[in-house]
């Protein structure tokens, strides 16, 4: 049975950029909502051809995770051994004004997610696969930031999960967290310039690109990292001492 690297978010961004750099050396599973994209990045990746696309929008389908993962592990006749989660999403809204929608959104797919993957990986029929899991988690889950308390919120429960599932996996599965800083990504350039001006100021080297968050994606998924485990790494340019 093959093994395959599973990227979330893999249609745009740092997932997009994680999945062509893995994709000399890993089978892919690339997942997203956008077929279109994910087919686009398919095809910008090497062997092109052995890559597999998932197509699920873990926002308003949080219940289908767990069963339409395992229907395509089941159908493939493959198993998955390292796991990355790079999708998420965000409001810039006071609390008082964020509509439950946008909530239930968000936390689906920033956290809830991950438990259902999680729970379909974890199962007898995979779990003797799976080595590794990378989260992508951020920099305000623990400085904080105004206007972002339920994205915050969601990536510090990213934090609090990968502490109890490092003790609760060890040690065959390393599961680890990554938390980047002022990265300039498709979701932040969304964002208004004095907002990502305040953000370029408080940073001492400035933005940081998507290559330098995946660069250590990299070293988690690969033996130089096999003692390390529990860990929520911040990368940000120097912001977090300010």
């Amino acid at each position: 049975m093959q093994t395959y690297t599973l990227i979330t978010g893999a249609s745009s961004g740092m997932g997009a950029v994680c999945a062509k750099k893995l994709s000399s050396t890993d089978n892919l599973i690339l997942a997203s909502e956008n077929k279109t994209q994910l087919e686009k990045v398919r095809k910008e990746c090497n062997y092109s051809d052995k890559h597999i696309i998932w197509c699920i929008d873990f926002a308003k389908e949080r219940c289908k995770i767990a069963e339409s993962l395992a229907d395509l592990l089941k159908e493939k006749n493959i198993s998955i051994d390292k796991y990355v989660h790079f999708a998420g999403i965000t409001k810039i809204l006071p609390i008082k004004n964020f509509p439950i929608s946008y909530i239930d959104d968000i936390f689906n797919v920033n956290y809830f997610s991950i438990i259902e993957i999680l729970r379909t990986l974890l199962k007898k029929s995979n779990n003797k696969a799976l080595k590794n899991i990378v989260l992508i988690s951020a920099l305000v889950s623990i400085r904080g930031n105004i206007g972002n308390s339920i994205y915050a919120s969601s990536k510090g429960a990213i934090n609090s999960l990968v502490y109890s599932l490092a003790q609760e996996l060890a040690p065959d599965i390393n599961v680890n967290a990554v938390l980047p800083g002022a990265i300039m990504t498709p979701m932040t350039q969304n964002l208004n310039e004095e907002y990502l001006e305040e953000m370029k100021k408080e940073t001492p080297l400035g933005f940081g690109t998507m290559e330098d968050v995946v660069n250590y994606v990299l070293f988690l998924l690969s033996d130089k990292s096999k003692w390390l485990t529990g860990q929520c790494l911040v990368i940000d340019g120097g912001r977090s001492t300010k």
